[in-house]
């Protein structure tokens, strides 16, 4: 049997291999990083009104005040969506909470320490300078690294990995509230 290739069937067998990724056909098609990022973790848009009750589950009731704010939804995937006023804010994964799962947020996947899982956000956003600040410059507890870039006009992301340099957390912001 001869297989030949043509000129027509390598780009449908290329575009194939494509559409079989979520996040890169995301990075395919999407060309703003904010909108690509914000796309990563969910299909409810950043500074986009939406029912919190369409997202799933309220999982904090007993802080969920009436400021919308203190209220976290999570959706089947483990992302935790913040709503300020009537737009979904922020967007929050728990990397202790989803384990070993995949995480499609920013293209992380599998990877939980902190070189494989920064090569990866990298690559997802190349147009976008993440820096990242060591245990005891981040602020954010004994022993937590914190990485993070922004976006052009506004938003950003925010990784935090733990003192074993395992991600524990990732985050995305559409603005500053105030």
């Amino acid at each position: 049997m001869i297989i030949r290739r043509n000129a027509i069937a390598w780009p449908l067998a290329a575009a194939a291999m494509l559409a079989a990724s979520p996040q890169a056909q995301a990075r395919a098609t999407i060309a703003d990083p904010l909108t690509r990022a914000d796309a990563s973790f969910s299909a409810h848009a950043l500074n986009r009104a939406v029912d919190p009750k369409k997202i799933g589950r309220l999982v904090n009731e007993k802080d969920c005040t009436e400021t919308a704010i203190d209220c976290e939804w999570q959706d089947g995937a483990g992302v935790r969506h913040i709503i300020f006023g009537e737009v979904v804010a922020i967007k929050i994964i728990n990397a202790t909470e989803v384990g070993n799962r995949d995480i499609s947020a920013l293209n992380i996947g599998t990877a939980r320490t902190r070189p494989e899982v920064m090569a990866r956000v990298r690559a997802f956003l190349p147009e976008i300078a993440i820096d990242c600040l060591e245990p005891g410059q981040a602020g954010e507890g004994e022993g937590i690294a914190s990485c993070g870039g922004s976006f052009e006009p506004d938003g950003w992301i925010k990784l935090l990995f733990g003192p074993d340099n395992r991600l524990t957390f990732v985050r995305i912001d559409a603005f500053q509230g105030n």
